[in-house]
């Protein structure tokens, strides 16, 4: 996707102070999201089913974070995407996100 990420200081926080709403949670640093949009085995949703407000959910790996994030941003009316929310990716978003990086390959049978 390769997309430009933009996310305000009130957002970086947010995401950063995870742990303080999560006990033992990830601080997610910024940088780390626009990563995700740069992995070319992304799993993009656009919209997020699960969004009230027509969000959109991106699955991919980070390389700085050493693991792979769920990224939760929306599109403002020229089509910029905007940092939410982020977290590690677990569960029904890992699944998707291995689903979609081994598509095409070969799995030996």
């Amino acid at each position: 996707m390769g997309q430009v990420l933009h996310w305000d200081d009130e957002t970086a926080h947010y995401v950063r102070s995870r742990p303080e709403r999560y006990p033992g949670g990830l601080g997610i640093e910024p940088k780390w999201t626009q990563e995700v949009l740069r992995d070319p085995n992304l799993a993009a949703m656009e919209p997020d089913p699960k969004s009230r407000m027509g969000a959109s959910r991106f699955i991919g790996q980070s390389p700085s974070a050493g693991r792979v994030l769920t990224v939760i941003a929306f599109r403002d009316e020229d089509g910029d995407l905007h940092l939410i929310n982020a977290w590690p990716a677990t569960g029904a978003d890992l699944r998707l996100y291995r689903e979609e990086a081994s598509h095409g390959e070969d799995d030996g049978s």
